[in-house]
């Protein structure tokens, strides 16, 4: 569960037509707007902590799609690190890996990219000498799988701790190593090429050339998986004798005395895990002990996943279970090297903080520690900081050591400035009856919300049923208190709202859905009466009373493809249109979608076309080809000119002289990539921001109709941002 991640990109295809009229002859303008975080905290799943060993409080988090995190001590807030990656590089927000120099606390690496398959970016390695301030980039030989399994398991990307210059990266495919502070990379060909889950030195040891002598890798294969050993740098490597049969290492810590403690799982992770252990390895001995707190039988089928101990205190272990679904997860500490075990969850005390949405997320028996526990990190320079990861965020305690005395220990959920959700869609409704919020939005895997109060998630309204990934999203122009949105776990799919998103009715039926769990999108007519929705690869039905019962569209061509997204005209309720991508189509309905007729062709690898707001019959569609904007219900499209690609169009309220609302596009105006806007429908566009902020990829925009310049962007496994123009906003400046 909560496993829903993905990334959007513009769509370009090779050989397609060309629509767009000529680019502008110069750049356009940039007028730096101010960004901020829509505050969710949290939501999404956190897959791993490393602290500097010896730098008093410096920490970091990776993400396995939002990219890595450091945490600010003075203000309590993460700080985003990878803001700065374009969509050409929205897949290295995948941070897999996150290796510090324990000589040079200034040097941070991060192993990144998101998937390994054939439409996958290769991987890259960004290296910082300022903590992730800035940053440098090397390609590397080998794909990276940060949001694929097993991304939960140990770091394994590692600088050695005798020479800086030394790190060694394990991927699917074996190890690689680079002596030039990652510059450069080359695979360890004595290694073998199976799936790479941790590294560690043991720093006992160095070798003449100055470098630490013995290394250890953890590996996963078909069968399970294992430990293998280097005592000549990396040179040549061998199995570790003796160890456990079948088991994969997710995580690995070895003490001062070089004896290693091992915590196991029967699989990669984050979800599948059955069953698992914790051993320790004696390597003066060659003896193996297990030291497994609880060991999962029956029906308390789970694994182990992070661990870590106090370097400061011989004996202190902290464990986390993993995937036990059953009976909750839990931590286990131990201060006598695993000989006994207290379990910290029954008496833990969880603070949710500035987000109580999470407890109408894990709002269930046992679950108070969370899910998806695969890492938990000790603070090496303070026993009583931890922090444990979930599938939604992290958890960080500072009274850890009162376990040894009274069992408790307090949790809070310190994830301001952490923003990790995958935000699918969002409307900014004019103001209504019942005083309508700036923004509501639906999340991949947590829901959505109704966001009152943009700087505070206490200050929003969670939706329940929150119903896992929402989709669809949608308000009435004419009654802005009218709401629906889809969402695929449920039993019918969709909800209503007549309040403006504060409390939601689910339908009473649904079309009828195939396989695909993909609830699709949905359009709501100007006066908030009808619907038409396209569930994913169906065609497209109508309802009439609000959900009850449910009509296929007709005059649509079913193909072997469907990919059909509805848009209402946001002044005639009769008037609904489709954008079939498969054909390249727009169709029109002015019967309140009973029937639809094809109107314009020709328009391939667009993205869902939108209606402008107070304007009968106008629409803009996002194209790989450029902007294309019809003034007659869609009987014809023109390109708008000096826009050479769009993923995203949206509307705002109209600059101050203006009738015709602000226009808000992401793609590429004169050649330049990244998010504009027009205020004189599309002449002109100004860009919004600088070299900072890269939008790596957008999934949805929208502007504010009650706020002009204001636009609201969901970025890809970064949260929702909001952004508004500078107070001296008459005078952009000059690429």
């Amino acid at each position: 569960m909560f496993s829903f991640k993905r990334g959007f990109a513009l769509a370009v295809a090779a050989g397609a037509l060309a629509l767009a009229a000529p680019a502008l002859a110069a750049p356009p303008a940039v007028q730096p707007y101010g960004w901020k975080s829509v505050e969710v905290l949290g939501g999404g799943f956190v897959s791993g902590v490393v602290y500097h060993p010896t730098e008093k409080g410096l920490v970091y988090i990776r993400t396995d799609i939002g990219g890595a995190y450091r945490l600010d001590r003075a203000t309590n807030r993460w700080v985003a690190l990878n803001d700065d990656l374009k969509r050409a590089d929205g897949q290295l927000a995948g941070a897999l890996s996150l290796a510090v120099d324990p000589q040079d606390p200034n040097r941070l690496y991060m192993a990144a990219g998101e998937y390994t398959g054939l439409y996958a970016r290769g991987g890259a390695l960004l290296r910082s000498t300022d903590r992730g301030a800035t940053w440098a980039k090397t390609e590397l030989p080998v794909k990276i799988g940060g949001n694929e399994d097993g991304r939960n398991t140990g770091e394994r990307l590692m600088v050695d701790p005798a020479n800086g210059a030394v790190l060694f990266l394990g991927a699917k495919d074996g190890l690689y190593r680079s002596a030039d502070h990652g510059a450069t990379w080359a695979r360890v060909e004595a290694f073998p090429k199976v799936h790479v889950t941790l590294v560690a030195f043991d720093p006992v040891e160095k070798t003449k050339a100055g470098e630490t002598a013995i290394v250890y890798a953890g590996f996963a294969t078909a069968r399970g998986g294992g430990l293998l050993v280097s005592t000549d740098a990396g040179a040549t490597w061998g199995l570790v004798d003796g160890q456990p049969k079948g088991l994969v290492p997710h995580h690995l810590a070895l003490d001062a005395k070089g004896v290693l403690y091992v915590a196991y799982g029967n699989g990669l992770g984050p979800n599948g895990v059955t069953d698992g252990a914790v051993w320790t390895f004696d390597p003066d001995s060659g003896a193996w002990t297990d030291i497994t707190p609880v060991k999962p039988n029956g029906p308390d089928a789970f694994g182990y996943g992070g661990l870590s101990l106090d370097p400061a205190h011989p004996g202190v272990v902290v464990v986390s279970t993993l995937d036990r679904w059953g009976r909750g997860d839990d931590l286990f500490r131990s201060t006598d090297g695993g000989k006994t075990w207290r379990g910290l969850r029954e008496k833990s005390e969880h603070d949710t903080g500035g987000a109580p949405w999470v407890r109408g997320l894990e709002g269930k028996d046992g679950r108070a520690m969370g899910h998806w526990i695969g890492d938990v990190d000790i603070d090496p320079t303070n026993p009583d900081e931890a922090i444990y990861v979930t599938g939604y965020g992290l958890w960080r305690t500072k009274n850890l050591t009162e376990a040894d005395r009274s069992g408790r220990t307090n949790w809070r959920f310190d994830d301001e400035g952490l923003e990790e959700t995958a935000a699918l869609g969002l409307v900014s409704p004019p103001n209504g009856t019942s005083g309508g919020a700036p923004l509501v939005s639906t999340i991949g895997d947590i829901g959505g919300f109704r966001h009152d109060d943009l700087d505070s998630a206490r200050g929003s309204r969670y939706f329940a049923p929150h119903g896992g990934t929402n989709r669809g999203l949608d308000y009435a122009e004419l009654a802005p208190d009218v709401l629906v949105r889809t969402s695929d776990p449920t039993s019918t799919g969709g909800f209503r709202s007549v309040d403006g998103g504060r409390t939601w009715t689910a339908f009473a039926s649904s079309p009828p859905r195939g396989s695909n769990l993909d609830t699709g999108r949905i359009a709501l007519s100007a006066d908030g009466q009808r619907m038409v929705w396209a569930l994913r690869d169906a065609p497209p039905y109508v309802s009439s009373d609000d959900g009850k019962t449910w009509r296929p569209v007709q005059g649509v061509e079913k193909g072997d493809r469907a990919d059909f997204a509805p848009a209402s005209d946001r002044v005639n309720p009769a008037r609904f249109y489709l954008y079939d991508a498969a054909q390249g189509a727009v169709l029109a309905s002015a019967d309140g979608g009973e029937t639809f007729k094809v109107t314009a062709r020709n328009l391939p690898n667009g993205r869902p076309l939108k209606a402008v707001p107070g304007i009968e019959g106008e629409l803009w569609l996002p194209t790989a080809q450029g902007l294309m904007r019809s003034t007659n219900g869609g009987d014809s499209f023109k390109a708008v000119g000096g826009v050479d690609e769009a993923g995203l169009v949206g509307f705002g309220k109209a600059a101050p002289g203006q009738s015709h609302p602000a226009v808000f596009v992401w793609g590429k105006v004169g050649g330049v990539e990244g998010v504009f806007r027009s205020d004189d429908v599309g002449r002109t566009w100004i860009k919004l921001h600088d070299e900072r902020w890269g939008f790596a990829g957008l999934s949805a925009l929208t502007g504010d109709p009650n706020r002009f310049g204001r636009v609201y962007l969901a970025v890809h496994g970064r949260g929702i941002l909001y952004g508004d123009p500078p107070t001296n906003a008459a005078a952009p400046a000059k690429n």
